[in-house]
């Protein structure tokens, strides 16, 4: 913490490298590539895509714990001033933070913004992947008609923030119009993982040099050009996207063997609480008020990490994953299970059918 705050204030480039706001970038990146690869491999298995199964094993991993948290939040309300409104709880509940109006923003609940993007994003992206897939649109169409949407959905952005009726009020780029840009730009990665020119490159000595150059030049952007603006921003998700596809082609390498390492794999099981419960405990922007007195005070320094609520943090996110989270991610594969039992069923009508 006193590292983040020193960094701000005197406004160094290293300061990016742990402002939070990367973290949702690479997040939201990495989240799109995922999911797509996932949908992709599941269309080439079985010549579809069963929605229904997606939604519930998103539910069943999203849904437990978030609402354990808000619900949390709603009791310990009643003994302690939170300034948690029954409004900004229910934007929360409906996901829908992230298009909340710039007053209704608190400490507890910012950071629902970006898991409102997500839900939004898995609603929309898998139907839309499979209207693609049955008007048989080649991997180089859709990489293109997502790369139009992504222009699009610049100058949407660009002309919400310059409407300062809108911007003064809102936080546009937060709104799932403009951080679906990092989810799209994920998805154009996913489904290059799919392509055949991806089978011909991946192999390549070239590609390495070529993806690492990419990454350092673009998530160290503001290092050598520190006016924030459009260039930056594109160029730190090339950046971000290009490390993701380094580590995909560069399996055998340190780095990849450091993140698939025990401690960070398992760190990586238990990000999502992590994430839901940090906003709970320490808090995140806006600022503090006067009367408020949950999360627990603390001053900004390294000491913080000795605070009670990160203390609370590291406790509570092992014990929500393993007694609570656990029992729905079992659930979670027999949908696995269950959707794999209905492909073959589906192919089987398709055989008799045909006959």
């Amino acid at each position: 913490m006193w590292l983040f705050v020193k960094l701000y204030w005197d406004k160094s480039p290293l300061y990016t490298l742990v402002d939070g706001t990367i973290g949702v970038q690479i997040f939201f990146i990495l989240s799109g590539l995922l999911i797509t690869h996932l949908l992709y491999s599941e269309h080439e298995k079985y010549g579809q895509i069963n929605l229904k199964y997606f939604i519930f094993r998103r539910a069943l991993r999203i849904f437990p714990v978030y609402y354990l948290m808000l619900t949390s939040l709603l009791i310990l309300g009643l003994f302690l001033e939170t300034m948690t409104t029954p409004k900004q709880l229910f934007l929360s509940a409906i996901y829908w933070f992230n298009h909340a109006h710039i007053s209704d923003y608190n400490i507890t609940l910012g950071h629902t913004w970006s898991l409102a993007v997500e839900e939004h994003f898995y609603i929309l992206w898998p139907p839309i992947l499979l209207i693609m897939f049955r008007r048989k649109l080649t991997p180089t169409n859709q990489i293109l008609l997502l790369t139009i949407s992504i222009v699009l959905l610049h100058f949407l952005q660009k002309s919400l923030t310059e409407n300062i009726s809108i911007s003064g009020n809102y936080k546009v780029d937060r709104w799932t119009t403009s951080a679906a840009i990092y989810l799209i730009a994920g998805c154009i990665g996913g489904i290059l993982l799919h392509t055949n020119y991806w089978n011909l490159i991946q192999s390549k000595k070239w590609l390495s040099t070529v993806l690492g150059v990419l990454f350092i030049m673009g998530f160290f952007v503001e290092f050598w050009y520190q006016d924030k603006d459009y260039f930056t921003k594109y160029l730190r998700i090339a950046g971000i996207l290009a490390g993701i596809l380094w580590i995909i082609v560069n399996q055998e390498s340190f780095i990849t063997r450091f993140l698939e390492s025990k401690p960070i794999a398992y760190v990586g099981r238990i990000s999502y609480g992590i994430y839901l419960w940090q906003g709970f405990f320490l808090a995140t922007g806006p600022g503090r008020q006067n009367t408020q007195q949950w999360p627990l005070a603390t001053e900004i320094h390294f000491e913080a990490l000795f605070s009670p609520g990160f203390i609370l943090l590291c406790i509570t996110a092992p014990l929500s994953y393993h007694l609570f989270e656990v029992k729905f991610l079992k659930l979670k594969e027999k949908y696995r299970q269950v959707s794999t039992k209905f492909y073959h069923e589906n192919a089987e009508t398709e055989l008799s059918s045909d006959e």
